[in-house]
């Protein structure tokens, strides 16, 4: 059995839907707020894998969640407008039953809309690139498989990456196919 038919094609872009229950966000002078994000994204499948058994590198096009809280108003998380993010691995971890491993690599802004102490809404960005994983899925694209953050990741004013206000704990996100 062939293991090209399960590989996405060169070139093909695929939209997301995601969301995420319970997102801790530290902020220094609040303390940890929990928030429910809810947003998509979107990849391009850019080249194939030639390690291992096989896969595709993806290039992230677009993603954007958001999230109210009472506290801070909306928070959202966008892609950051840079182009040296590392490509995302889509990796055949295995073929009886096929297996697979999905790596996304991110690079974000984060808009607080009432940023604690008052003023106009304040945009933070990643201070190094943060890590969503799914190990274990069977079928791609995803339906509600569930990815990890794997570290916490601190964020920064832009353009200030040593002043770190604030850090994303974790980030339990539902990922799924939405054509």
């Amino acid at each position: 059995m062939s293991m090209g038919g399960l590989i996405p094609p060169i070139g093909l872009e695929i939209p997301m839907s995601c969301y995420a229950v319970n997102v801790p966000l530290m902020v220094n002078v609040l303390g940890v707020i929990t928030l429910d994000f809810k947003g998509g994204f979107k990849e391009r499948v850019e080249a194939n894998l030639g390690a291992g058994l096989g896969g595709v590198k993806l290039k992230m096009l677009g993603f954007e969640v958001s999230a109210d809280s009472p506290v801070v108003g909306k928070v959202t998380l966008s892609l950051a407008d840079i182009d040296v993010t590392p490509l995302g691995l889509l990796e055949v971890t295995g073929n009886l039953p096929p297996t697979f491993r999905h790596t996304i690599f991110w690079d974000f802004k984060a808009t607080i809309e009432k940023p604690p102490g008052g003023g106009p809404p304040l945009v933070l960005s990643n201070t190094k690139t943060g890590k969503l994983l799914n190990s274990h899925f069977t079928a791609y694209p995803p339906q509600g498989s569930v990815y990890q953050l794997q570290e916490p990741v601190d964020l920064a004013p832009v353009g200030a990456p040593t002043q770190v206000v604030a850090q994303l704990l974790q980030f339990p996100v539902t990922v799924s196919h939405n054509p």
